[in-house]
């Protein structure tokens, strides 16, 4: 290894040796204007690709930080009205949750939401199987995130598109 540098370091000193003599020949006065030079590329140098570099990263950091913290107040001020409203929402939920005679709410619900179920079939008081043919897709699944937020649970589900375009064919089993 040691010897490999010794190489490189005399190929290099013949590759700079015309730059070094062409330096000697030149006058005293020439030569401290070039070492004047060669500082000041140095310092351009290492500004340009370590200091600027370093201070642009650390401005970027400071400006997410920044946008972070007002984030985080910002979180911090709502998030007792967001706990207001869940709390509100979680209330109105238990009160309006499918009672006894929920396999009718079901299908009321279905109603409710635009939809007709083609097939409906109980399976026990705890479990119902439903079907729903060509029906808009969007209010297929706002539907069932409905039924979810009520309590109830999807065993299966199968999901398949429609005959036309943005509908949705549903096959699923709900139960408590």
């Amino acid at each position: 290894m040691k010897q490999q540098i010794e190489q490189a370091r005399s190929q290099l000193n013949k590759r700079l040796q015309p730059a070094f003599e062409w330096y000697a020949s030149r006058e005293p006065r020439e030569q401290i204007i070039l070492q004047l030079l060669a500082a000041v590329l140095v310092l351009f140098l290492i500004y340009a690709l370590i200091w600027q570099p370093v201070w642009n990263a650390r401005e970027s950091a400071r400006q997410r930080y920044v946008a972070n913290e007002q984030t985080r107040q910002w979180i911090e001020l709502n998030a007792p009205a967001v706990r207001e409203a869940r709390g509100q929402s979680d209330t109105r939920n238990k009160a309006s949750a499918f009672g006894d005679n929920w396999v009718s709410e079901i299908s009321r619900s279905a109603q409710n939401h635009g939809l007709t179920l083609q097939g409906f079939t109980p399976d026990g008081d705890r479990s119902v199987r439903i079907q729903l043919e060509d029906q808009p897709a969007n209010a297929v699944l706002i539907w069932l995130h409905f039924l979810e937020e009520q309590g109830l649970n999807l065993g299966t589900l199968e999901l398949g598109p429609g005959n036309e375009s943005g509908t949705a064919t549903l096959r699923a089993s709900l139960s408590r």
